[in-house]
């Protein structure tokens, strides 16, 4: 069996690779801000909002085929619809069921690439057309938009690499991998924005940074041992579609949850282009995007830990699996509360600064907006524990969640006139019905453990790693 450990190592790569990938926008954004229009901004928060909603074709592949993967690897001789097999710890890697799942990751990623391109080319372009009023807003609009969708095919198509890097716990190479392509963004960004090309110049930078990734993916985890693998054993069509299926089982239904979590975290945004000014939507884009630091950040030990964490409910050891989610989540909690105290209170500033073109909302707003965030953030971390152990019960509620957030926006800017404010109380008030208690508890009950509890636990081991106490 391959025993998944992270590393010191692995967390301050994996520390380095969320703050590039978070913050490669918003070191590119003072340029963005004071050297693109207002419309460029918002069409630009649309177009990102777009490659959102294409993202959730994957139909929850991505992070299921991770957890099989590091199941894989730690021993799991078959591949569960639902649940996990439990393994002992001389457990020897199933090596032509690991060939299975490589070439059945392969075989979704590609098809699901092209449908997303093919969707992009037909209902995506029929929006733009529609919010750009035909095309006129900006100048080489459509030029734009068809570069912008091939860029997404091929996001989509290498992300199949992340699923193998990090199911394997290959957390430092994955992370490098990261660094490396958002370091090549920047750079080619802060070229072709200096040269003047504007958001054309994003989208062809968005289009060529993916490669880099590609290559430094592929070189890690095809060594000549995995490469002798493939080429060993010969895998039929027909047993990739019978995987195919045994993963789809809960992949169809991870693919609703990421749909409804969509519909919740950024229907708001992409509707609000059909009722709101573009100057509304690029503040509101603006503070979505930047919370969205604070949230990376906060949840990035927790995301660096998944793979090791799907690794103990192979073991079926519990004990370790609370000890490490308590203090991810206590991590979360310090960083995202002090990021989000910091944008309300000084993101204004900043902005002028910088002389930004597109303002923050309210100061009101956004405290309501960050509330809002945290409980969302929190019950999906919970959530997130539930999925490790391959099931996932909260399809149902999800779903619920984000048709009445869908229903609610629109007669809230199509009948009340309502804007930013509006949109995140729907959001909120909807969530805290269900979903923002539901899944803590369901944690709780299963570990036989208090919130607080966890809270404790969670101060107690990071005062430890700090060696502020003896263990």
């Amino acid at each position: 069996m391959t025993k998944i450990s992270i590393s010191k190592n692995d967390i301050l790569w994996s520390y380095l690779a969320q703050f590039f990938s978070l913050t490669s926008g918003i070191l590119v954004l003072p340029l963005i801000l004071n050297l693109l229009t207002v419309e460029e901004i918002g069409l630009n928060y649309l177009m990102l909002t777009i490659s959102s909603f294409a993202i959730l074709l994957d139909f929850g592949f991505s992070p299921q085929f991770k957890r099989n993967i590091s199941y894989i690897f730690s021993g799991s001789q078959q591949i569960k619809e639902e649940g996990v097999e439990k393994v002992h710890h001389d457990s020897k890697v199933n090596l032509e069921l690991l060939v299975t799942m490589i070439k059945t990751i392969r075989f979704v990623y590609l098809r699901l690439g092209l449908l997303i391109f093919f969707l992009l080319l037909t209902l995506g372009t029929i929006y733009i057309y529609y919010v750009s009023n035909g095309f006129a807003a900006i100048d080489n609009t459509l030029t734009i938009w068809l570069i912008f969708s091939l860029s997404v095919f091929f996001n989509i198509y290498y992300s199949y690499y992340h699923s193998l890097l990090l199911g394997k716990g290959m957390i430092s190479e994955y992370n490098k991998s990261i660094i490396f392509s958002k370091l090549f963004y920047l750079f080619f960004t802060y070229v072709v924005l200096f040269l003047d090309f504007g958001l054309l110049g994003l989208t062809i930078s968005g289009l060529i940074s993916p490669f880099v990734g590609r290559y430094i993916c592929h070189y890690y985890f095809f060594d000549k041992e995995i490469v002798a693998l493939i080429n060993k054993y010969k895998i039929h069509k027909n047993e990739i579609i019978k995987m195919f299926k045994v993963v789809f089982v809960n992949a169809k239904k991870m693919g609703l949850v990421t749909l409804s979590a969509f519909l919740v975290q950024k229907f708001g945004l992409f509707i609000s282009g059909l009722f709101l000014t573009l100057d509304i939507v690029a503040s509101y884009g603006l503070l979505i995007q930047i919370s969205g630091l604070s949230l990376g950040i906060s949840t990035t030990l927790f995301i660096t830990y998944q793979p090791k964490l799907s690794s103990l409910r192979v073991e079926d050891n519990k004990r370790d699996i609370i000890r490490i989610f308590s203090m991810t989540h206590f991590i979360f909690l310090l960083i995202f509360i002090f990021g989000g105290v910091f944008i309300i209170y000084f993101g204004p500033q900043v902005l002028d600064l910088i002389n930004s073109n597109t303002i923050l909302p309210s100061r009101t707003i956004m405290i309501v907006f960050f509330i809002i965030l945290f409980l969302e953030a929190n019950h999906s971390l919970f959530a997130s524990l539930i999925l490790t152990d391959n099931k996932v019960p909260f399809t149902k509620s999800a779903i619920i969640s984000g048709v009445l957030i869908v229903i609610g926006s629109y007669i809230a800017l199509a009948h009340f006139s309502a804007e930013i404010l509006g949109l995140i109380i729907i959001q909120g008030v909807v969530q805290a019905c269900y979903n923002n208690w539901r899944w803590p508890q369901y944690i709780c009950n299963e570990f036989k453990i208090k919130y607080l509890e966890i809270v404790r636990i969670g101060s107690w081991e990071l005062m430890k790693k700090l060696n502020l106490i003896k263990s």
